[in-house]
């Protein structure tokens, strides 16, 4: 039963009706078995009382046999007027007289058949014997005793009332029974109270987890059974719903990634075609002046770098936006090639690009992650920095802790702190939809390849974002 009510109730409601249920039966078990002892206790003293009662009566009883009848009759009937708490309802005597004859006297219509039959029962009983017969559904209690009179036995009979007695075992009954389910209401209402109290949290929980989004709102039945099916069914609808925020994420991020490529196609198209006009104007010197040899070395030079300068930049493109798995060692020259990405947006707004890097350091990371987060980090700042204002890009180790960092610090107007804090914190919901798809692609890179992120801004003064990761445990190459 318990098992069912929690499947279809709630634990505030099912925990305290099962202990109301439980309490109650106990309690109307105990009570009722109390009732019955006194009951029983009651009815044993009346038996104790009646007894007395006829042994009393006896003994005037006694000294009337030798006479007439109607002496006996006489104390019979002052027996009923005074009649007692006892209640008795009529009584027989039966006796055997100075001339041998049996004389029986019975007081009380009502009950005469009952005592007649008594007495005739215990006609073979002998003197000093007790007989007691109930009758329930008449509420009645006879008592048969029986006195030794020199040779001869005295048979008395009485009838009591027990009335009395069931109606208060009745009454206790009834007034237990009430008080027991007051006792039962009562503990229900405390249990649940406090069940409430202690599973506030809980339900605070659960409401929090299911978000009530749209998701929640379709799916309404998440709210039944106890608390426990409805934490499940909360946790399902919240892996439902991030399932489905990754994936919007993702799909954000990727249209990001998209843009971002957009942006840079302008810059590089821009970095090719500065070369690629030089070598169109050497091919047209070699064409008119390639029979002169001092003309044809010089211009065979400058073709030769052109072309340097072009394999740069499709080799700086290929390893930032083409991903491959495993892990890279990267150099100090590695990070300096993001120079020819970032200098044509940093020309468009104005923004010097200062390098300063440990050619000595290297790190050892997902370079295409690594190259990525650089990029966004350094378009934001970028355009947060004011014009004529410098972007700096430190490159440097910390021997003492084994760590690597890389620092980009600008120069613009700082960041919110609530800004901050949320991209610390990683609660990434409460920044701007405009500025957190690159701030959430820059934490979810930063968590890919094992990296810690720091942020110090202060109002007016610039933003430095830190970089950290561990250093390499073995020696790093030379880079040159």
């Amino acid at each position: 039963m318990q098992s069912r009510l929690r499947q279809t109730l709630p634990l505030t409601l099912a925990l305290p009706l099962f202990v109301a249920v439980a309490i109650f039966v106990v309690a109307v078990g105990t009570t009722q078995l109390g009732v019955r002892l006194l009951q029983s206790n009651s009815e044993s003293a009346l038996r104790d009382q009646a007894a007395v009662f006829l042994d009393a009566l006896a003994g005037n009883i006694a000294a009337e046999t030798s006479d007439t009848p109607a002496a006996v009759e006489r104390q019979l009937e002052a027996s009923l007027t005074y009649r007692t708490a006892l209640l008795e309802e009529a009584m027989a005597a039966r006796w055997t007289d100075a001339s041998g004859t049996t004389q029986t006297m019975v007081l009380g219509e009502a009950h005469r058949s009952l005592l007649a039959t008594a007495l005739d029962d215990a006609a073979n009983l002998g003197a000093g014997e007790t007989v007691f017969s109930a009758f329930p559904d008449r509420g009645l209690l006879l008592v048969l005793r029986t006195y030794a009179m020199d040779d001869r036995v005295l048979f008395l009979a009485a009838t009591f009332d027990t009335t009395p007695v069931k109606e208060t075992a009745d009454t206790a009954s009834g007034v237990a029974l009430g008080i027991d389910f007051l006792v039962a209401i009562i503990a229900a209402i405390a249990v649940y109270v406090i069940t409430r109290r202690a599973l506030a949290p809980l339900d605070t929980f659960i409401n929090r987890l299911a978000d009530q989004d749209a998701l929640t709102t379709a799916l309404a039945s998440w709210r039944q059974g106890d608390e426990l099916r409805q934490l499940e069914a909360a946790l399902a609808l919240r892996e439902r719903s991030e399932a489905e925020r990754m994936k919007l994420l993702e799909q954000m991020a990727q249209q990001e990634r998209d843009a971002l490529l957009a942006r840079m196609a302008a810059g590089i198209a821009h970095e090719v075609r500065n070369p690629l006009a030089g070598l169109k104007n050497g091919v047209s010197t070699l064409k008119r002046y390639g029979d002169r040899p001092d003309v044809r070395e010089q211009t065979l030079d400058l073709l030769e770098k052109g072309l340097d300068s072009i394999g740069r930049v499709v080799d700086v493109t290929l390893s930032t936006y083409r991903r491959r798995s495993g892990t890279s060692r990267l150099f100090a020259r590695d990070i300096r090639d993001l120079d020819l990405l970032i200098q044509p947006e940093a020309r468009r707004f104005g923004v010097q690009l200062e390098w300063v890097l440990d050619e000595a350091v290297a790190i050892d990371v997902d370079g295409d992650a690594l190259r990525q987060i650089l990029i966004n980090l350094l378009l934001n700042a970028v355009r947060a920095s004011p014009a004529k204002g410098k972007v700096t890009v430190t490159l440097a180790q910390d021997v003492r802790e084994n760590t690597v960092s890389i620092e980009i610090q600008d120069e613009g107007q700082g960041m919110p702190p609530e800004m901050v804090a949320a991209i610390i914190s990683g609660q990434l919901e409460a920044i701007p939809a405009e500025r957190g798809i690159g701030i959430w692609v820059i934490a979810n890179l930063v968590e890919q390849i094992g990296a810690s992120l720091s942020i110090r801004s202060e109002d007016g003064a610039g933003t430095m974002v830190r970089i950290t990761l561990a250093a390499p445990t073995a020696p790093a190459a030379t880079n040159g």
